[in-house]
C-alpha cells in the first residue's frame, strides 16, 4: 500500500493518514515525552492540565531535540496522526489554539495539519488563529474578547 506524504499539507481531513508505529493512541490520545518520561492524555486532561495546573511549565525539553516551529529546545508532542518536536510554551499554544501563522506553517511544512490544526482552529490560507484560549504573541492587536469572554478574531 503507498503512503500518501502528509507533509506540506495545510488543511486536516478525517482521512489523513496514522503512521503505523502511532496506532496504539488512538482516537484522542495524546502523549508528551519530555526529558522525564511520558505523560499520557486526552484533550481534556490536557487542557485542564495545561490551563488549570500550568503542565507545560514543568515539562523539561530532550537534550538533542529541537522544535519544528523555533528549533528551540523542545518536547516531543504525539497523538495517533503525528509527532512534532515543539517547546513546551508551543505545546500549550497548539492546545490553546494560539500558534502564530509562522508557528501553524512550520508545523504543517513539518508533518502536515493535525486535528489539532483544523480548519475550525485556524485560517488555512493565513495561518492565523481563529478563537484561541490565549493571547497570540505578537498578534495580540487582532484579537478581542466577545460577549462570551473568549477571545476573537476581529481583524
Amino acid at each position: 500500500m503507498e503512503r500518501f506524504d502528509f507533509r506540506g499539507v495545510r488543511e486536516w481531513k478525517p482521512e489523513r493518514p496514522r503512521p503505523d508505529h502511532l496506532r496504539y493512541l488512538g482516537p484522542g490520545r495524546i502523549e508528551i515525552v519530555d526529558a522525564r518520561g511520558t505523560h499520557p492524555y486526552d484533550p481534556h486532561s490536557l487542557l485542564i492540565d495545561f490551563e488549570g495546573h500550568r503542565a507545560h511549565e514543568r515539562l523539561q525539553p530532550i537534550e538533542g531535540v529541537m522544535s519544528v516551529c523555533s528549533g528551540m529546545p523542545a518536547v516531543i508532542f504525539r497523538t495517533n496522526e503525528a509527532e512534532i518536536a515543539l517547546t513546551p510554551d508551543e505545546v500549550f499554544r497548539l492546545r490553546m489554539c494560539a500558534l502564530t501563522p509562522d508557528e501553524f506553517t512550520a508545523i504543517c511544512e513539518a508533518v502536515g495539519a493535525t486535528y489539532e490544526l483544523n480548519l475550525g482552529n485556524y485560517d488555512t490560507v493565513t495561518g492565523l488563529a481563529q478563537m484561541p484560549y490565549v493571547p497570540v504573541p505578537g498578534y495580540e492587536h487582532l484579537y478581542a474578547l466577545n460577549e462570551w469572554e473568549e477571545l476573537e478574531l476581529v481583524a
